[in-house]
């Protein structure tokens, strides 16, 4: 009899084993949903959340650049307004307002000619609205190198990307690359200032702004647009 309950014993767990063999399969498809379904959710908070962050990429390049090429328009707005007042500190404060002339061409002439009127009157320079008897020409030239570098005097860094060549003489000679901050200039703004009164010059300023190669559009004049062409239509009559 011992022998007969021993055999039948482990006959009567088979059938335990198996339903608890049978609920753990059906578990594990259960959990398996529940991770994915967790996964899902944390990558779909995760993409909800990215564009609340701050990304540069998402700003026009254009606008990025037009913002900076202002801001390098001030420096050299800055930089000619410091040389002018220099060679006005002997007049008498405020007894020959000086008369800007109207800017040659629009863009950066014309915002230049803007800045540069801030920017002498911050240093106590009378600006007149009016042509009075001591005016104020400035003219602007864009020079591209497409060879090589220029030879060219000392220059002096006024900020990230700008620098200067002092009362330069224009005379450029064809040399090895002039290395300028982190990159070769071979673009370059010759900025002209000549103060003048009863057909005389009393001053006189020429200097070289050396620019990033990637900006020297928005120092170009603007072309205009070209007019789109009529096009004529004819019926035929029957």
């Amino acid at each position: 009899m011992e022998s007969l309950e021993k055999r039948a014993r482990p006959a009567a767990r088979a059938p335990a084993q198996g339903r608890e063999s049978a609920g753990v399969e059906r578990l594990a498809p259960a959990r398996r949903l529940a991770g994915g379904c967790l996964l899902s959710a944390a990558a779909l908070l995760a993409g909800c959340a990215a564009p609340d962050l701050p990304r540069d990429e998402l700003h026009a390049p254009s606008a990025q650049k037009t913002a900076r090429a202002v801001q390098h328009w001030d420096v050299l707005a800055r930089d000619v307004a410091e040389r002018t007042t220099v060679r006005l500190r002997d007049w008498p404060p405020g007894e020959y307002p000086i008369y800007l002339l109207p800017a040659q061409g629009d863009g950066f002439d014309a915002g230049f000619r803007s800045l540069l009127v801030t920017r002498l009157v911050d240093r106590g320079i009378t600006v007149s609205t009016q042509p009075t008897g001591v005016r104020m020409a400035v003219s602007t030239q864009v020079v591209q190198h497409q060879g090589g570098g220029v030879y060219a005097p000392p220059r002096v860094r006024l900020s990230e990307g700008v620098a200067v060549v002092r009362d330069a003489s224009g005379a450029y000679v064809p040399a090895p690359d002039v290395l300028l901050a982190s990159g070769t200039a071979r673009t370059e703004i010759l900025v002209t200032t000549s103060i003048e009164s009863d057909e005389r010059v009393l001053a006189r300023t020429s200097d070289v702004y050396s620019i990033d190669q990637g900006d020297v559009a928005l120092y170009l004049p603007r072309v205009p647009a070209v007019a789109a062409t009529p096009v004529k239509t004819w019926r035929v009559v029957p």
